[in-house]
């Protein structure tokens, strides 16, 4: 059983995220994988700043995505004509 792989389930243990819970959503090459997690935003991490469980899942979580807001139509400020200079 490979230990890093797709879908296990992490314990970030350096970094502002030690003690989260991710789960590895890509494998990019020997020494780093793509983590994702509910708290924590989707990015590159080392595998050795990762600590494996024994659980894996199959479902992905979703990373909370801010809506854009709508955009208002822009109001233009009237300028006075000048007149022209005789």
């Amino acid at each position: 059983m490979p230990v890093i792989e797709k879908g296990r389930i992490c314990i970030v243990t350096k970094g502002a995220d030690a003690g989260k819970e991710v789960v590895i959503k890509e494998i990019i090459d020997k020494n780093f994988v793509t983590i994702i997690g509910e708290k924590v935003k989707e990015r590159r991490s080392n595998i050795k700043h990762l600590e494996p469980t024994e659980r894996k899942t199959n479902a992905m979580p979703t990373p909370k995505v801010k809506e854009p807001k709508e955009k208002k139509p822009q109001q233009t400020k009237t300028t006075k004509k000048e007149k022209p200079k005789k």
